[in-house]
C-alpha cells in the first residue's frame, strides 16, 4: 500500500489551531473537530465546507469524534467530563455525564505526572474522557482517559453496565487510554497511549489480545477489509515515560501505521517523507483515503517543545 498526500486539501488553512478529531460518515462527509469557535466543520470529500456547528456546546477541550452506524455523532469533551451525541446537522440529542469530574485519586499536587498516575486508583465515569463509540446495538463504550485509566460500557438506554482497567503497565491496565474502537466482531480496541500498545477486549472487559508493536497510539480506524490505521505520537526524553518500556533516550518522530488483517505492516507514513508533529486522530473513507489530524500547539504546551505553525488536517489518497 502506498499513500500520497493531497496537497492543500480543504478550503481552509488548518494551521490556526489544533484539530483534535476527525471522522467520516457513510456518505464520505468529513467531520472535523477543533477547539474554539465553530468546533465542528463538515466538508465533502473534495474539501469543500458544507456545514459548521457546535458553538456553545463544549468546554475548551473537545477531544475525539466518532460516527455510529445510526449516523449519530459522538463527541467526548475531556474538559467538560461529558459525552455529547448529535444528529448530523448538529442538533444536540443527548448529553451523558454530569459535567463534574469523578473522584479518581489523581493528585495534581504530586511532584510529577508519573507519580500521580502510579498512585491513581481510578473511579466512576467521567474524568477527562477521550473518545466514545457506539455499537450496532446502541451500546456506548468510552475511554476515560486523562485522569481515569478506565473504560466504561453503557447500555443503549445509558445505564452503566461495566467498567474495567486501572493505572499501570499490567495486562488490562492503562496509562491514558486515549481512544476506543470496535471491530466487526464487536471487540473493544483501546489505544493505551503511555504503554505503547493496543489492548483488545471482549465487550465484557475480558482481555483477548495485546499488541505491543505500536508507538504511543492516539487513535485508530478500521476499514471494511479489516485493515487497521493508527496514529502514533512522537516520544522524546522530555515526554512522559512509557510505563511498559521506560523513558525515551532520543526523539522518535510521530507517524501513521497501517496493519493488514494478519497483523503485518502494510504501510507506514512518516519521516523523512512526511513530517507529523503530533498526530492525534485518524479516519478512513470508502475509497481508502486517510484523514489525519494533529495537535502541535497542545503537544508543545505539554512537552515544552517550541511551537511552530503546522497544517493540522491532511488527506492521503491510496495510490
Amino acid at each position: 500500500m502506498y499513500f500520497e498526500e493531497v496537497s492543500g486539501w480543504g478550503e481552509e488553512t488548518w494551521e490556526d489551531r489544533d484539530v483534535t478529531g476527525v471522522a467520516v460518515d457513510a456518505h464520505d462527509r468529513v467531520y472535523v473537530l477543533r477547539r474554539g469557535d465553530d468546533p465542528v466543520t463538515v466538508l465533502d470529500s473534495s474539501g469543500t465546507v458544507v456545514d459548521r456547528w457546535g458553538n456553545g456546546c463544549f468546554s475548551n477541550r473537545p477531544h475525539l469524534i466518532s460516527i455510529g452506524d445510526d449516523e449519530k455523532i459522538y463527541i467526548a469533551d475531556d474538559g467538560g467530563h461529558r459525552v455529547f451525541v448529535f444528529d448530523r446537522t448538529g442538533c444536540l440529542i443527548e448529553t451523558i455525564g454530569s459535567g463534574i469530574p469523578s473522584v479518581t485519586g489523581f493528585d495534581e499536587g504530586l511532584p510529577s505526572k508519573e507519580l500521580a498516575f502510579d498512585r491513581m486508583p481510578g473511579g466512576a465515569p467521567f474524568n477527562r474522557p477521550t473518545k466514545a463509540v457506539a455499537s450496532r446495538t446502541g451500546e456506548l463504550f468510552v475511554s476515560d482517559g486523562y485522569r481515569n485509566c478506565r473504560v466504561h460500557r453503557f447500555s443503549a438506554d445509558r445505564q452503566q453496565v461495566h467498567s474495567w482497567g486501572g493505572s499501570g503497565a499490567g495486562a488490562g491496565c492503562f496509562v491514558i487510554p486515549h481512544s476506543v474502537a470496535l471491530d466487526s466482531e464487536g471487540h473493544v480496541l483501546i489505544c493505551d497511549r503511555e504503554n505503547d500498545r493496543i489492548q483488545v477486549f471482549s465487550p465484557d472487559g475480558e482481555l483477548l489480545h495485546v499488541w505491543n508493536d505500536v508507538q504511543r497510539p492516539t487513535d485508530l480506524a478500521l476499514d471494511r477489509k479489516g485493515y487497521m490505521y493508527v496514529t502514533e505520537l512522537a516520544r522524546g526524553p522530555h515526554d512522559l515515560k512509557s510505563w511498559r518500556l521506560g523513558p525515551a533516550d532520543q526523539e522518535i518522530p510521530g507517524r501513521v501505521t497501517v496493519w493488514s488483517p494478519d497483523r503485518s505492516i502494510a504501510a507506514r507514513i512518516g519521516a523523512p517523507a512526511v513530517e507529523f508533529l503530533a498526530p492525534h486522530a485518524i479516519a478512513i473513507d470508502s475509497t481508502g483515503a486517510i484523514y489525519v489530524s494533529e495537535v502541535p500547539e497542545s503537544f508543545a504546551n505539554w512537552t515544552g517543545r517550541p511551537y511552530r505553525p503546522h497544517r493540522c488536517l491532511r488527506k492521503f489518497e491510496l495510490r
